[in-house]
């Protein structure tokens, strides 16, 4: 499809779709920079990998685009002469919510792509953008549209507002900006570590490469051992041939290991010498592997306390910790609750097949009020539990597990007494300084209150005071 210039600064796609539906359909990439040499160079690029590419040259033209034409990707040059970049984020989502939005800076600014991640973008890219790079943006980001456009969620940067999670999202992208800095990621069970190490992953330069996951609670110290590292045929009983270990597997990506306090003091030291940079053998081998592989790590233990009690190698520790990311726990983000309860209701709902559906005023209140143990993991269990027993209908206070509406019940009860104490204390200052208005006279108080001098008495006398005269 040709490209045909338009006076408002821009080149539009037609026809177009008010929605992209991606399905087999080419995709639709808009590019949004001042500068039209560059422009044409990169939509050069793009067209040659298979893509229709549409420009806006200012950002009257690009939200004008946007909401009249159907794009699957925009790349955003935060630095516009007509607006602010981050400004021009907040409106071409709210022109499309669904569109993925990938920036463009000419230099390495932490901060404004931090700023830009917070106000919706999905990635960025550090003018000049090399061939493979663009490419793999553009693949990530047209399988985001296609999630947002189906409803299924996102694989953009988890949701949350509060201040602790913000502080965890920019550790993230300063993790992401360092690939070969080894990364441990802390927290309570079910707080998300997994994903934070998937995005550790997919916004580094080593997200075209594989990520590999490995959970050390779940395996014995021999077998874990050649999980890792690989074994050589006749290694052990049913080593029939050469197996290789993750290390090898995740060869120019990233390796995650889930529950590192876990692993045995002897694969400790194994560990520790692959991280200081020396080659290993695989079990039962005397070949020297050496692999590319950054490596990220877990735990919901506290690694100095096993040190104390001799657990876990020092020397070890002080490698793991040299970038920490505390992932707060969901309490301490209640903020965050309703946000993420909203999310899991559309996720899940489409996954499940249910017509889209919310969550009643008293579920939202009820589970903002409940501590999630749990955390995450369990706040989405709830929601999915919940969804299977709406059937169709909105989230209510019943659909939830029974501790969470009991809470709900509890904390109404007491709001219902304390209210009613405090209406007591309000009408007994009211009828006293009514009744010392008057000069303590029953009948002219009775009066004034709109009650019976009998009603009035009891109040009184209840009250503790005793009428001067009738």
């Amino acid at each position: 499809m040709r490209l045909r210039a338009r006076p408002s600064g821009c080149t539009s796609l037609r026809p177009p779709r008010r929605f992209a539906d991606i399905g087999d359909q080419m995709p639709r990439l808009l590019l949004i920079d001042d500068d039209e040499n560059y422009t044409f160079a990169l939509t050069s690029l793009l067209k040659r990998g298979g893509h229709e590419v549409g420009a806006a040259h200012t950002a009257v033209a690009a939200v004008n685009e946007v909401k009249t034409g159907s794009y699957d990707v925009a790349f955003l040059d935060l630095r516009l002469p007509d607006a602010d970049g981050l400004t021009l984020i907040v409106q071409l989502a709210a022109a499309d919510p669904l569109l993925p939005i990938i920036c463009l800076t000419g230099v390495e600014d932490t901060t404004a792509v931090v700023q830009a991640m917070r106000k919706g973008a999905v990635d960025y890219l550090t003018k000049p953008v090399d061939k493979q790079t663009l490419f793999h943006a553009v693949d990530k980001a047209v399988e985001l549209a296609r999630a947002r456009r189906s409803g299924v969620g996102s694989v953009g940067m988890p949701i949350g507002e509060a201040p602790a999670w913000k502080r965890a999202q920019e550790l993230i992208l300063a993790a992401a900006n360092a690939p070969r800095t080894t990364v441990l990621i802390t927290g309570e069970p079910g707080v998300g570590k997994e994903v934070a190490a998937s995005m550790v992953h997919r916004l580094s330069k080593r997200g075209s490469g594989p990520l590999v996951t490995a959970n050390a609670a779940c395996f014995t110290p021999s077998l874990m051992e050649s999980e890792l590292f690989g074994h050589e045929a006749g290694a052990f009983t049913g080593a029939t041939k050469r197996n290789r270990g993750l290390f090898e597997q995740a060869e120019g990506g990233v390796l995650f290991l889930d529950e590192i306090g876990e692993l045995p003091l002897d694969l400790q030291s194994k560990l520790l010498r692959v991280l200081e940079g020396h080659p290993f053998r695989r079990v039962g081998g005397s070949e020297e592997v050496t692999c590319d592989v950054r490596l990220v790590f877990a735990t919901n233990r506290d690694l100095r306390e096993l040190v104390k009690k001799g657990a876990f190698r020092a020397d070890l520790y002080e490698r793991l910790r040299v970038f920490e990311i505390p992932l707060p726990p969901l309490r301490e983000r209640r903020e965050d609750i309703s946000h993420l309860a909203n999310h899991f209701v559309a996720k899940l709902g489409a996954e499940l097949g249910a017509p889209p559906i919310g969550l009643t005023h008293e579920a939202l209140e009820a589970l903002q009020r409940h501590a999630w143990p749990g955390n995450i993991r369990e706040l989405r269990n709830v929601i999915e539990r919940a969804l299977v027993l709406s059937n169709g209908q909105p989230i209510s206070v019943q659909h939830l597990p029974h501790e969470l509406w009991t809470e709900h019940e509890e904390t109404v009860s007491a709001a219902k007494l304390s209210d009613t104490v405090l209406l007591e204390e309000v009408e007994r200052r009211h009828i006293v300084a009514v009744f010392r208005d008057t000069d303590e006279n029953v009948t002219r108080t009775a009066e004034r209150l709109g009650i019976s001098r009998l009603a009035l008495r009891r109040r009184l006398q209840l009250y503790g005071l005793k009428p001067v005269r009738s």
